[in-house]
């Protein structure tokens, strides 16, 4: 009998731009990079996590502004 797979997405931090889809009890480290904001991310695919590997530290995603003070 074949079982329905469950597939999370996974989006850039930065942007908010698909990285990939996984499935429901990977675990491991991957580095992925985003071909909309250009940013390297290693992700640990268990807990989640992601640790900027390459590119600028700043917000892009829409809405997001830096604030003028």
């Amino acid at each position: 009998m074949i079982s329905d797979a469950v597939v999370l997405r996974v989006e850039c931090p930065a942007c908010g731009h698909r990285l990939m889809d996984k499935k429901a009890g990977a675990i491991g480290k991957i580095q992925v990079k985003c071909h909309k904001s250009k940013h390297v991310w290693e992700v640990d695919l268990g807990t989640d996590e992601f640790k900027l590997i390459c590119g600028k530290p700043i917000p892009r995603r829409q809405g997001v502004r830096k604030s003028e003070d």
